[in-house]
């Protein structure tokens, strides 16, 4: 997931042709909801989005990602 719709093309830039079969961009806004089922995730990646989550939204987007996230998931 990812607010800019901004990505590079995995299948001019990867040896492995498979990728496309397994990975795919999604560009939603991360303060409006993840666009993903309950327990959809075994592993969640959060980066640089500091300045991007206003102060009073940080809970509701932890409980986001703990809404996507299997039992026993990772999050980093």
């Amino acid at each position: 997931l990812d607010v800019v719709s901004l990505h590079p093309d995995l299948a001019r830039h990867s040896k492995d042709k498979d990728i496309l079969k397994r990975v795919s961009w999604v560009h939603a806004n991360f303060l409006e909801g993840l666009p993903f089922a309950n327990e959809s995730f075994d592993f969640v990646h959060v980066k640089r989005i500091a300045r991007g989550v206003p102060e009073d939204k940080w809970d509701e987007l932890f409980e986001e990602i703990t809404r996507v996230m299997k039992p026993g998931a990772a999050f980093e």
